[in-house]
């Protein structure tokens, strides 16, 4: 039994269009490969930022003890022989 051309156009133009349409659905800018890209640079972006916040928290602490109400002699060991250290009022 001999196929018409009518007969194999419909699936193979169909075959075509889903071959098209799951290619990119996997391999395009907005993709399944992309979007894991992405969650990946996400996850990378929120380490980053909670690394940077614990530092700051660090550095918020450190400044704060010294303050004019709240020094702490231990930090002034951070300040070396020649530097000056200058006392403001607070408001």
């Amino acid at each position: 039994m001999l196929l018409r051309p009518r007969q194999i156009l419909a699936p193979v133009i169909f075959a075509t269009v889903f071959g098209y349409f799951g290619y990119h659905l996997v391999n395009g800018d907005r993709g399944l490969l992309a979007m894991a890209h992405l969650q990946r640079e996400v996850l990378v972006a929120e380490q980053n930022l909670a690394e940077a916040e614990t530092t700051r928290k660090i550095w918020e602490r450190r400044v704060a003890a010294l303050r004019n109400q709240s020094l702490e002699p231990d930090m002034l060991d951070f300040a070396r022989k020649d530097d000056v250290i200058v006392f403001m009022p607070t408001r």
